[in-house]
């Protein structure tokens, strides 16, 4: 005969963590969301011994929390039923309860006083052996300060680098913090091996099989022999990222000085693919829509020289014409480290065709010229540019033959060029043109600033002013693509393209020989990847010299807006009002 037996497998049993929390403020609310956040991660389910070592790891959390935030004497009471779930009869009272009734674990914290630093000592191995003279300000700690750990980890991290900062690669720092509970005070104790002085060694690359390696050593930013500065290594991270063929770039130093005091360097590259294509599509309400493409190589001939090859249709479905169409073709390459370091050629090239409310324009253009990095700060550019175009206004068509000068000059400290969220940035832009009729020169200054209130990046304040004048023989000569219009994206938002300034009787728009602008807009990150603006823009183009208000007050636009994070910077869509 067979038998079966069936058995119903018991409910797990669930529990939740009951806080109370007093002394310190903000303990109560870090010890309250890093309750919510075990729970989340470890929800406490299960058998009864399940539950109790739950309990008795977030419990530990806590205790870690406190210790790491100075709080080195908290009271704490955790207990379920009354039984401290440290005791063994905490068990016996979960098993005690129904199966299905949930249990509640108590936690009720003091967190006490918390702990000062009495005194943060910085001392060698061994009495045989002195430290260099360190700026003990750059530490971030000193006596009085609460007993951190996060404070003390980071000034451990900011006394290595500082003893990097004076050549001694190899330097390495024992932490030692001394807990006196009678007076409530800590002592740390950093041991600061120094090793030798070092010098900067050779580089050697690696990993590409693309890129000439040989001349990759002009871009390192260093001598063999001169002093070791953990920046070098930084710049030359930068300087071979900046090249744009690499997908990653790994740097090693060696792990010891080689016989002649130098510290070697290894360069681990990763090829990025040289060729590349995309699409894009944009809309306008006033201009339509419109796609491009592009085609792009960025080593043409082994020494990272880019050539970018893109083609434009624009002003798509606003006229039933091809007439009503524009387009442009433009050819760019670049190649780095022209002549000198750090100095890149330019060569581009367009023919093209705008269509717009202020002119119809057919042009060819052509630049030489070259970009020089002084400094991290600062950059130059300087070229020699020309044009010849046919240019419709009114019924009235010009033909103009020009010849310019542009000259850039950049002083940045933001603390990035995609998406920068602390610092600022300055651009002056000048060009003087010459043609048969006149001679004029656009001048334009912009100022950018940044500032971070969540020391993260997720909550920015940037604010933009910008300044435009065109000193001319006479303002009638300048052609009417070198003047200045405002309103669109990147100028007033809220206006049309180029509407915000002086118009004609039929309400095209007339441009200026003056412009200001500036724009005040607040970033705020949502999750990971998203993000939201809001932002009022101000500016106008004015028909003088400069900007005169007695004309009319700039105009004035506010929006929302939504921004997408990539890697490569991030995707704006604005939506504006006058």
């Amino acid at each position: 005969m067979l038998t079966m037996a069936l058995s119903r497998t018991a409910d797990a049993r669930t529990a939740k963590i009951a806080l109370a929390v007093s002394g310190d403020e903000r303990m109560q609310t870090d010890l309250k969301e890093l309750v919510e956040a075990f729970e989340k991660e470890q929800p406490l389910s299960g058998d009864s011994l399940g539950l109790l070592q739950g309990a008795q790891a977030a419990l530990s959390r806590i205790n870690t929390a406190l210790r790491s935030r100075g709080y080195y004497d908290p009271r704490i009471s955790a207990t379920v039923d009354g039984r401290p779930i440290a005791e063994a009869a905490a068990l016996d009272a979960i098993d005690a309860r129904p199966e299905n009734d949930p249990v509640s674990f108590s936690f009720d914290v003091a967190t006490g006083p918390r702990y000062r630093i009495a005194d943060v000592v910085i001392r060698p191995p061994g009495s045989e052996t002195s430290l260099p003279a360190i700026d003990r300000a750059q530490l971030g700690l000193s006596a009085g300060d609460p007993a951190d750990a996060t404070a003390i980890l980071e000034a451990q991290d900011k006394l290595i680098t500082e003893l990097r900062k004076q050549g001694f690669a190899l330097a390495s720092i024992k932490r030692d913090v001394v807990v006196n509970h009678a007076t409530q005070e800590a002592t740390v104790t950093f041991v600061a091996e120094t090793g030798p002085l070092a010098r900067m060694g050779p580089v050697r690359f690696s990993g590409t099989d693309k890129v000439d390696t040989v001349w990759l050593q002009r871009r390192v930013p260093f001598k063999e022999g001169e002093l070791y500065d953990p920046a070098k290594v930084e710049a030359l991270r930068g300087r071979l990222t900046s090249l744009g063929v690499f997908n990653a770039v790994r740097i090693k130093p060696a792990s010891a000085l080689d016989p002649s005091g130098e510290l070697p360097i290894d360069v681990e590259l990763t090829d990025r693919p040289s060729r590349s294509i995309g699409f894009g599509v944009a809309y306008e309400t006033q201009l339509g829509f419109s796609v491009s493409g592009f085609w792009t190589h960025r080593n043409l001939f082994g020494q990272a020289e880019s050539l970018r090859l893109t083609a434009e249709l624009t002003h798509l479905g606003e006229g039933y014409a091809i007439l009503d169409t524009g387009f442009a073709f433009r050819a760019n390459f670049r190649k780095p480290d022209w002549w000198l370091p750090q100095q890149d050629l330019r060569l581009e090239a367009a023919g093209l065709r705008e269509v717009l409310n202020a002119y119809t324009r057919n042009a060819v253009t052509a630049y030489a010229g070259f970009d020089r990095t002084f400094s991290p700060r600062w950059q130059a550019r300087i070229g020699l540019a020309g044009e010849v175009s046919r240019i419709t206004r009114n019924g009235i068509t010009m033909n103009y033959g020009l010849v310019g000068l542009p000259l850039s000059i950049l002083y940045n400290r933001a603390n990035s060029d995609l998406d920068p969220t602390e610092g600022y940035r300055i651009d002056l832009d000048v060009t003087p043109w010459v043609y048969s009729r006149d001679f004029f020169t656009i001048m334009r200054l912009t100022g950018r600033h940044y500032v971070d209130f969540s020391d993260s990046g997720r909550s920015v304040l940037a604010t933009r002013a910008s300044i435009g004048s065109e000193p001319a023989v006479s303002i009638g000569g300048i052609p009417p693509d070198k003047l200045f219009y405002a309103g669109g994206g990147g100028s007033v938002r809220g206006f049309v393209y180029q509407s915000a300034g002086p118009r004609d009787n039929f309400n095209n728009p007339l441009g200026g020989a003056s412009v200001i602008e500036a724009s005040v807009e607040f970033r705020q990150r949502i999750g990971e990847s998203w993000g939201a603006v809001a932002f009022v823009d101000a500016g106008s183009a004015y028909p003088d010299f400069l900007p005169d208000f007695s004309w009319f007050a700039p105009r004035v636009g506010a929006g929302v807006g939504a921004r997408y994070y990539t890697s490569f910077g991030p995707v704006r869509v604005d939506v504006g009002f006058p």
